[in-house]
Formats: structure tokens, sequence, C-alpha cells
């Protein structure tokens, strides 16, 4: 490809700052979507929140049941992909670029640059003949650099599309985090209630024993810190809760103030494992991974050796992290599974104990107290299960993901 920096006649094309970054962007890859993701070439409409009272993007992007699916306030882990495609603002933001764009190849992208090059250029002219020589000089120097950055360019619109798949894959991944995030929260929430019932009912415990000389003023300020700290712990949780909720509702197109139902992550489906190969499963990776495609066709755009010998080492670098990345993928889900069996054998064991306190209190072998501890410990197990399933569900997905194109540090 021949490329001169020449000096012309003014131009209109966009602010160089704004072309170099659309050009030159390169951010982090798309997930697998179902057989009714739209086909980004065919819509020009962006859809704007998932907000069921607004219009939305042309009704050919969908069919009508998942428009509907899409428009209610309901957040379910299966439709977190197409949400972030439809109403992710950083998405429907690459998406412009992208369609800016998709119909130029490399040649266009260094005229678009160069007729904003010769607009400072024009400028330094008129500066020198008004015999402002330091305005001349950097405004010279600016439109050199972004000529040399012109020339040295490589990424074309299918590059730039490649990164920006790769970002909304990113997306959908943290947005899946977040989502089994929040629900342990609740989880969580849940148990920190329990457990400081649990202390008020000692702090009441430890009242009644110090009216009766049984305990000291000190044991009773010990006791009564100890729900202290625990509604700290409380509000503390509360606070992430919500700062996970909003996120969650920013990612995927409601106000951060929204409401939605959230509904629980899927149980996770074991026989799934079963069919997981990491040797088997490489070529898939590699061929999917969207930093390798990247590089493939970076080594294919670039002008000189020494440009395509570095695309080239890029590109086995990535392929070797794939390798890497998907083994201790599989080894994060084999480990996960065996921490849900030990979870689940903890908590049947936890539900016999439970069953055994509730016999004693009953008979008045225990005080409510040791019932309560009981129960709390019980709550605890099921916790463990509950977030073991979750970790569980993203370990798989993970591994997915990279079949499909991410590599996961």
């Amino acid at each position: 490809m021949s490329r001169h920096k020449i000096k012309g006649t003014r131009g209109t094309g966009r602010a160089a700052a704004l072309t170099l970054a659309a050009v030159m962007t390169a951010v982090g890859p798309t997930a697998v979507y179902g057989a009714e993701r739209p086909d980004d070439n065919l819509i020009d409409v962006e859809a704007p929140r998932p907000d069921y009272n607004a219009d939305l993007s042309p009704s050919f992007a969908y069919s009508e049941e998942k428009w509907a699916s899409l428009r209610d306030n309901v957040m379910e882990y299966g439709e977190l992909a197409d949400l972030i495609h439809e109403y992710n603002p950083t998405v429907r933001s690459n998406r412009s670029s992208y369609n800016d764009m998709r119909n130029s190849d490399l040649n266009d992208v260094y005229d678009s640059v160069m007729e904003d090059v010769r607009d400072i250029w024009d400028a330094a002219d008129s500066a020198a003949a008004n015999d402002d020589y330091i305005t001349e000089a950097s405004q010279n120097f600016s439109a050199n650099s972004l000529a040399q950055q012109a020339d040295d360019n490589y990424e074309d619109p299918e590059m730039e599309k490649l990164r920006y798949d790769q970002t909304e894959a990113n997306l959908v991944y943290q947005a899946q985090q977040l989502m089994s995030t929040y629900e342990q929260a609740g989880y969580n929430m849940e148990y920190l209630q329990n457990t400081r019932n649990l202390l008020e009912t000692q702090y009441n415990i430890t009242q009644a024993q110090r009216n009766v000389g049984m305990a000291t003023d000190t044991d009773v300020l010990n006791a009564q810190k100890s729900v202290q700290d625990q509604d700290a712990s409380i509000l503390s949780a509360q606070k992430s809760e919500d700062n996970v909720h909003r996120q969650l509702c920013l990612m995927l197109g409601w106000q951060a103030d929204a409401q939605p139902e959230i509904r629980a992550l899927p149980e996770p489906d074991l026989t799934r494992i079963d069919a997981m190969n990491p040797s088997a499963d490489l070529a898939k990776a590699v061929a999917n991974n969207y930093d390798v495609r990247y590089y493939d066709k970076m080594s294919q755009n670039v002008n000189t050796t020494e440009k395509k010998d570095s695309a080239i080492a890029s590109r086995q670098n990535a392929e070797d992290t794939v390798a890497r990345s998907l083994n201790s993928q599989y080894n994060t889900v084999i480990t996960t599974r065996d921490s849900l069996n030990t979870a689940q054998t903890q908590l049947q064991l936890a539900q016999t104990n439970l069953n055994t306190a509730a016999a004693q209190l009953a008979v008045g072998t225990i005080t409510q107290a040791e019932y309560q501890s009981v129960e709390n410990s019980c709550l605890s197990a099921e916790n463990a299960v509950r977030t073991a399933k979750l970790q569980l569900q993203l370990a798989m997905d993970g591994y997915d993901w990279i079949l499909n194109g991410l590599t996961l540090s």
C-alpha cells in the first residue's frame, strides 16, 4: 500500500483525534448468541434502555416473543447477552462507530485521517502567514505525528469489529459474574441477619445473667458490641449489594435506581462437564479466539517484515494463552464441582444436627439460644452449597466462553 503525506486542499473529514480514536481503538471478545441475534449490518436504529413503555429497535430485530421477554421488567441470566447487545451504552457506542466505518477498507481509513491532517497543515500555513511561528510549529508537529500514525495504522474495520465484539463478550461475562454476586449477596444477607438474631439473644441472656450476678457489666457491654458490630456488617453488606444492583441495571439498560425483578441463576447442569475435554476443544478455542483472529488479520495488513514478524509472534503468544486458559478453566470446573460435593456432604451433617437440636429443644434439654446456634450453622452450610452452585455455573460458562473466543485470566 503506497502512502504519502501530501499537503492538499482543505478537507471535510472528522476531527483528527476522533478519527484516530475510532480507527485505532483496541479493547478487549463476543459471546455465543442465540439464532435470533440481529445482524449488525442490517440494524441502523439503536434500541434504548429496556423500558417496556419506550420504543425499541426495529421490529425485525427479534421475534415478537423475544421482544416481549426483553421488554419486561425482569432480569434473567439467559437474557444477559441480548440485553448487553441491545442496551449497554458501550456496546451501542461501539456499534455506532463500526456502522460509520464498516464499508471502508484500510485505504479509506487512511484517506479519512489524512483529510484531517491536511486541515491541520492548512491551519499551520495560516499561522505562518500571520507570523505566528509558534502555532505553526505546534500544528505542523501535530499534523506530521498524525500522518505518521496514519501511515503505521493497520487496523481496518474488520479488526475494529473484532475488538468491539470482544468488548461485548467481556461485558456479558462481567454481567454474569455480577448477577451471581448479587444472588450470593442475598444469601449472605439472610445469614448475617440470622447471626444478628443469635447475637441479640445472647445479649439478652447476658443481661439476665448480670441481674443475678452470673455476668459482669463488661460481659454485657461486650455482648452489646457484638450486636452493634453485626449491624455494621449488615449495613456494609447492604451497601455492597446495592452497588452490584446499580451496576447490573446500568450495564443492561435500566436506570440506576430501577427495581427490576432479578431472577436466580439456573441450577448447574453437571452433565456439561462430561463433554469438556481441553485437548480436544483446543482447536475450536484457538479458531474462535478474538486475539488470535485479530493478529491473523494484523499480519495481513502491516507493511513491513518487522511488523509482520511481530504480529505472528503476538498471534503465537495468544494461541499459547488460549491453551493455558482452557486447561486452567477446566481445572477450575473440576475443583468447583468437588467443592460442591463437599459442601453438600457438610450440609447433610448440619441438617442432621439441626433435627437433633429441634428434638432436644422440644424436650427442654437445650436452650433456645443453643438451638439458634445450630440453626445458624445449618444456614451457613446451606449458603455454602448455594455459593458452590453459583461458582460452578460460572466456571462451566467460563469454559464455554473460552471455546467461543474469550481468553480468561
